[in-house]
């Protein structure tokens, strides 16, 4: 009776000791919030908004007042699309801290930057991973088979859906609710789209749509192992990438049982 007893005892003690050890695994999970963002400097890209107002007080003010809502997350560390490994954004982070450098028109600076230094943060994180796509291979194989109207369709889906709509959006509402409206799944699902449904069937026989596909995804991949090197258990992390990028991160982090994804969305809600 007294081995029963023992074993059972022994038993339950395991079972409350494992339980015990999971919960704290599970309170140790970092948390990851990714937002994307449009550039606010412009871009070179084919598509691009129309950003020349954001250094405007009005602008200006906005950025404060979405800076102020994504605090209330208290992330303990900030990753912004800068190359891993390279120092020179956390520098230039150090000297606008002290005094001594005065913020460019660039996300990375106008959100990141601004972000860290109200909560307190002696550092900034860089995660990008750059990864050149053959895009000319591409061009050239459409070209010389007559199928350069395929790409151009494309081109106009995305303006007229997507580019035009924001630039709307961002015409008539604040930054917060461009940074609203272009976070919403219907967003990310046209961006990771546009590879899966569309590239990936350009130059088909020989593959070279699917190579630009899987070159994105790798580059992407890639940038999710920078962001879990910097990540430590019990962190709460904010993620600032290109919307190109985040459309695919998110789904990376949603489907991941190591750490909680959060929905940073709800941080900038009424």
């Amino acid at each position: 009776m007294n081995k029963i007893y023992v074993s059972l005892l022994c038993f339950f003690l395991s079972c409350v000791l494992s339980i015990g050890q999971s919960t704290q695994i599970a309170d140790e999970k970092p948390e990851i919030a990714l937002l994307g963002t449009f550039h606010f400097a412009g871009s070179s890209d084919l598509l691009s908004l129309n950003t020349e107002d954001l250094s405007s007080p009005k602008r200006q003010q906005e950025i404060e007042a979405l800076v102020e809502s994504l605090a209330s997350y208290k992330p303990t560390k900030i990753i912004l699309e800068y190359p891993y490994g390279n120092n020179r954004l956390d520098s230039l982070y150090r000297q606008y801290r002290s005094g001594n450098h005065q913020l460019t028109i660039n996300e990375r600076q106008q959100l990141g930057f601004r972000l860290a230094k109200k909560l307190g943060h002696e550092h900034i994180y860089t995660a990008d991973y750059k990864l050149d796509l053959p895009f000319n291979s591409l061009m050239e194989y459409l070209e010389a088979n007559g199928k350069m109207h395929v790409f151009q369709e494309l081109l106009n889906k995305m303006k007229r859906e997507a580019i035009d709509v924001l630039q709307a959006e961002l015409d008539s509402g604040t930054i917060t609710d461009v940074f609203l409206f272009m976070n919403r799944e219907k967003y990310d699902l046209m961006n990771r789209n546009a590879y899966l449904q569309y590239f990936n069937q350009m130059g088909s026989e020989i593959y070279l749509g699917s190579e630009i596909v899987a070159k994105w995804w790798e580059r992407n991949f890639k940038i999710m192992a920078n962001i879990d090197a910097i990540t430590q258990p019990g962190d709460r992390v904010f993620v600032l990438f290109g919307q190109g990028h985040t459309s695919i991160l998110k789904d990376f982090y949603k489907n991941r049982d190591d750490v909680i994804y959060v929905d940073i969305l709800e941080y900038l809600k009424d």
